[in-house]
């Protein structure tokens, strides 16, 4: 069910790209909205950390960023060192900013080195919404 969803969602969000070039064309880039995914595998003795290190790091974007829409940590069923971040702001100002913002830069430092070299990820995507192109009316 959770791949559907997922291939649901790439599927829409790429309809939305390429078959509505003129509207995003009529909108600059920076007003649109930043739609990431990542997907990152690390050291097995790291799990812990990553998730202790996210969550901390999210209770301070949901109380002091408005701009964040969606900033989730998901654990792999059938792999607890395979995780994936889905993360959604207003704007790429509102993403930049968030890059600034202290518990980014703590979270950040605490997880560095954590990754398994030798993973790969070819599912990790950004892509930029046009807003009121998904608005349901």
């Amino acid at each position: 069910m959770k791949t559907y969803l997922s291939f649901a969602l790439i599927a829409f969000l790429s309809l939305t790209l390429f078959t509505n070039n003129t509207f995003a064309d009529d909108h600059e880039k920076d007003s649109m909205r930043v739609v990431m995914r990542f997907e990152l595998k690390v050291k097995p003795e790291y799990v812990a950390l990553l998730k202790q290190s996210f969550d901390a790091c999210k209770v301070e974007v949901l109380a002091k960023e408005p701009g964040c829409l969606d900033y989730t940590l998901f654990q792999s069923y059938n792999d607890s060192t395979l995780f994936c971040i889905n993360e959604t702001w207003a704007t790429k100002a509102d993403h930049n900013a968030h890059m600034q913002l202290e518990h980014t830069k703590k979270h950040l430092a605490e997880t560095r080195g954590i990754r398994d070299p030798s993973f790969e990820s070819t599912t990790s995507y950004m892509y930029w919404v046009c807003p009121e192109v998904n608005d349901v009316n």
